[in-house]
């Protein structure tokens, strides 16, 4: 059975989809046994779709033969503590205080990345970083 991986961020929209799609495609390639998922926080009714038209820029350009489903974005729920291995957030600035107030008590198991959304940084600066700390994940797991 594949170890579950999930990724969230803020709107399911931009960062934690970009993590999802890549992770897999390269988990795939290297037959890791590990799948991801990712889920947002807080849902955006402004989102103009599947996934930010950057994050598929990105994939055109440096993963041509990339496929990958585009689905809607999906909330976090207190059920995905019990159900997912391991859950990564994209920044820990904007989304620890969000975990502590919808979801009080301790989360020790969660890991943080530092990963600011778009409306703060542009995403082609910010998309090879994530692009970078995937491969690094998946470097992880794979030596692990």
């Amino acid at each position: 059975m594949n170890s579950r991986i999930l990724f969230v961020c803020t709107g399911n929209y931009y960062r934690s989809r970009f993590a999802e799609i890549l992770f897999n495609s390269l988990s795939e390639k290297q037959q890791l046994n590990y799948h991801a998922f990712s889920k947002g926080l807080r849902l955006s009714k402004n989102n103009k779709g599947p996934i930010s038209k950057h994050c598929i820029a990105f994939f055109k350009e440096r993963y041509p033969e990339m496929t990958y489903d585009l689905r809607m974005p999906m909330p976090f729920d207190q059920g995905d503590f019990d159900y997912y291995d391991k859950i990564i957030l994209m920044d820990r600035s904007e989304h620890a205080p969000m975990i502590n107030k919808l979801y009080p008590g301790k989360h020790p198991e969660l890991e943080y990345w530092d990963i600011v959304d778009d409306y703060i940084r542009a995403p082609e600066e910010v998309l090879p970083i994530l692009e970078k700390t995937v491969i690094e994940l998946i470097d992880e797991l794979k030596n692990h």
